[in-house]
């Protein structure tokens, strides 16, 4: 008997999140908690200025970095941060959520990456002995700071090498510091098997910096990269080379730049990135400052961007297969997980309705 509804699917499914801001998962009662215990004045207006879902029209609003960068400022006790880690496996599991590559700036933390990191180390333990999810660190440099303040992280990182760290990533505010600008950290972190993974054409920002991610610095992964939809035949050749893109339906600029629903939905790049075979994987980059889960990630990839079932178990398979794990592991996850999605499948009480006019096709290239 077929009873299982689509809004149940999506939490059901199994999921992985490649592109996830710790702080992101920071609940705006966590934030008020963490302000009240370092007496850190935060009106409640200024809290909820950082949320997307308490935002009204009209008001003085906040952004995801914004809320980062006072987060930083306000968590100082390697406790605060394992709670924070715990919060996020919690909500993960609610929301069918097994394994999450997460980001997290130590240039920004006001506690040492010696005393911190082994403290992530053993929330992820615990986490998983909890919820079943795993968590797996990727410090980020905040490109917002100098290349040289970069190089020290990352040298911290080496001194402090443990396979919970999979490899680096850059985020914040990319407008005046293009990828390349970091280039020594991300040779640093190669030649110390370190992965390497940048938010590269964010914010309308020109498709050299996609390419320049992943010809000059050799990005395994690219976060974002939307703007490679301008330029089709780099778009072809990264299709063909299979190369990820981690991409973000809840993304604040494409929000705001068509704020009409409809719109939306017919520019969105995402779409036009499918259509053209880039290896897609939807992502949340902030679950709590952006109003979403993964579980919310995937109805907004089939009922707002036109996507079918068929689409969003590719994109979970290469979810699977654009983690940084072994081998062996993608196999497990692939024979099981893939599994477990048609047997979910097959219990619907029907498959979504897909508008003609929004459909997106989406196929696996190969050279």
């Amino acid at each position: 008997m077929k009873t299982r509804s689509l809004t149940q699917f999506y939490q059901d499914i199994p999921k992985l999140d490649l592109h996830y801001h710790l702080l992101g998962g920071v609940k705006l009662s966590t934030m008020q908690a963490l302000a009240n215990k370092y007496q850190v004045p935060l009106s409640e207006e200024d809290a909820k200025s950082y949320y997307r879902q308490y935002q009204i029209p009209g008001a003085k609003r906040k952004g995801g970095i914004e809320a980062l960068t006072f987060l930083y400022r306000i968590m100082r006790e390697p406790v605060d941060y394992q709670t924070v880690v715990m919060e996020v496996a919690e909500a993960a599991k609610a929301s069918g959520l097994r394994y999450i590559e997460t980001f997290w700036n130590p240039s920004d933390s006001a506690i040492s990456y010696d005393i911190l990191h082994p403290a992530l180390v053993e929330a992820a333990d615990l986490a998983e002995q909890t919820f079943g999810v795993i968590i797996r660190y990727i410090p980020s440099i905040n490109r917002e700071t100098s290349p040289e303040i970069a190089v020290e992280m990352i040298e911290e990182v080496i001194q402090h090498p443990h396979p919970y760290v999979l490899g680096v990533g850059i985020d914040y505010k990319e407008q005046n510091a293009p990828v390349e600008n970091f280039w020594k950290t991300y040779r640093l972190a190669e030649l110390n098997g370190l992965k390497k993974t940048a938010h590269c054409s964010e914010f309308g920002l020109h498709w050299r910096n996609v390419e320049t991610g992943i010809e000059l610095i050799g990005c395994d992964r690219i976060d974002h990269g939307y703007s490679i939809v301008d330029n089709p035949e780099l778009m072809h050749k990264y299709a063909l080379s299979g190369v990820p893109f981690t991409v973000i339906p809840s993304n604040t600029y494409f929000l705001m730049q068509w704020p009409n629903n409809t719109e939306w939905q017919q520019k969105q790049p995402i779409r036009m990135m499918a259509k053209a075979g880039l290896n897609i994987i939807p992502c949340t980059d902030d679950w709590y400052i952006h109003d979403t889960d993964s579980a919310n990630c995937y109805r907004v990839m089939v009922e707002e961007l036109g996507f079918d079932l068929d689409a969003i178990r590719q994109m979970i398979e290469n979810s699977i297969d654009a983690a940084w794990v072994s081998e062996q592991q993608k196999l497990t996850w692939k024979k099981e997980w893939l599994a477990e999605f048609d047997h979910l499948r097959a219990q619907l009480i029907e498959e979504p309705m897909i508008d003609a006019s929004l459909y997106t096709p989406y196929q696996k290239l190969s050279q």
